[in-house]
């Protein structure tokens, strides 16, 4: 994926650090590849700390992080983890990129690159000349349509002050992912991706949907909502995450982390070439990007209403079923979508990654909706870990393990495209 700086490990590195930097909260997690394919990755450790409420009002008032303590909060939990040993793995916010559907140009490989900064330099609120770009193909694209491509775009700078950060920590930094890679990742190490996963995973104010198979991202959607909207509505004294943020900053660090009693690992080395910023095409990731504006399809957009008498579930009153129909939709459209065109066959489960507090009825409701099989992500089971995870720690920690997982994610994706 995105490589800032570029980065070479040496073939018998194994592991990654995940560093997923928050505008409420930083969190860390170690993970060491399984063996071979049938076994599991191994969580050494994860952790998380909360930035002060100043830094989390980020949040809702959408500005810009506070660097400054986002680095006090790494610097509290990054000296236990062997960060000297192992490269690691981070992303930028997801306001710090854009993903763009685009046309593929019609022009040679080595030419590529250029063609599309010419074709999305009107589309990016800064300068062409400012911007990192990288372009992913979209596979089982039906012949006889037009074909079309996704280009990852960023600033600079915004990729310049993460490398400073994670330097600035002493931490050797492998590659700057985007949160839809991160996500696919761990979708990619469950048993259902081999018929197709969808994953929702929902943030405090919104949500990012996925369609992963075989290893391979075929589509992301952003739900235009979060865990917060949804809490105010339930008929169960549900907490919004902002109100957990607050009661885990005050628990102390041993609620907060984990981490193996006998982790012990060979120091690795890693070699920093010259080159500039670069987004590195060596892994070759097929990238489909999310499905905003997808003039001329046509959606069954009506959602199946079950009678009054039959809709039981407890935990979701109508004001919060309404909430969920909306992601219910956009569920359906994309699954529509993905069926249709890319000619795929209809996904075997939604896996919904873990929440800070239990949605009651949230599970059963999209089950009796959609009529597919719906699960609560549980690292503990998709894992190999010393220690169990509380919900908290993996709902907090859910990006940074998607991070680490990098490898694990090439790995299953290059498998893929072997077989098809």
């Amino acid at each position: 994926m995105m490589q800032f700086p570029f980065f070479k490990q040496k073939k018998n590195a194994e592991g990654l650090i995940g560093v997923d930097f928050r505008a409420s909260r930083v969190a860390m997690a170690h993970l060491l590849p399984g063996k071979k394919p049938i076994f599991k990755p191994t969580l050494k450790q994860c952790a998380f700390e909360i930035l002060p409420d100043e830094s989390a009002d980020a949040l809702n008032t959408g500005s810009a992080p506070n660097h400054h303590a986002q680095n006090d909060a790494l610097k509290k939990i990054v000296h236990s983890f062997p960060i000297k040993q192992f490269p690691c793995n981070s992303s930028i916010e997801k306001s710090a990129y854009e993903l763009l559907l685009i046309d593929a140009p019609n022009v040679e490989s080595s030419e590529l690159k250029q063609a599309v900064r010419w074709r999305i330099k009107d589309q990016l609120a800064y300068h062409i000349d400012d911007a990192v770009i990288d372009v992913f193909e979209i596979p089982g694209q039906q012949s006889g349509r037009a074909q079309h491509m996704y280009v990852v775009a960023s600033q600079k700078q915004q990729i310049d002050a993460r490398v400073e950060q994670l330097q600035q920590a002493e931490m050797k930094l492998q590659a700057i992912d985007i949160y839809e890679l991160a996500q696919r990742n761990i979708a990619a190490i469950l048993p259902e991706d081999k018929d197709g996963i969808v994953m929702l995973r929902f943030n405090a104010n919104s949500g990012l949907l996925t369609i992963t198979r075989q290893g391979t991202l075929y589509l992301t959607r952003k739900i235009d909502f979060g865990i917060n909207r949804l809490a105010q509505v339930l008929d169960s004294a549900f907490e919004s995450e902002n109100a957990e943020n607050k009661s885990s900053e005050s628990k102390g660090s041993e609620q907060n982390s984990f981490e193996e009693d006998d982790f012990n690992a060979e120091e690795i080395e890693l070699n920093i070439s010259d080159e500039d910023v670069i987004f590195d095409k060596e892994d070759d990731f097929k990238l489909p990007d999310s499905i905003h504006d997808l003039d001329g399809i046509s959606f069954e957009d009506d959602i199946q209403e079950p009678d009054a008498e039959q809709s039981t579930i407890n935990g979701l009153n109508e004001q919060g079923k309404l909430i969920v129909d909306e992601v219910i939709l956009e569920i359906q459209r994309s699954l529509d979508y993905y069926v249709s065109h890319f000619n795929q066959r209809p996904v075997t489960k939604i896996i919904l990654a873990p929440l800070v507090n239990e949605v009651p009825g949230l599970i059963e409701y999209i089950h009796e909706m959609l009529g597919v099989p719906v699960e609560a992500l549980d690292f503990n089971e998709a894992l190999n870990v010393a220690k169990p995870l509380s919900r908290e720690l993996q709902a907090y920690c859910f990006y940074a393990i998607g991070l680490a997982l990098r490898n694990e994610g090439q790995h299953s994706q290059k498998k893929q495209q072997g077989v098809q």
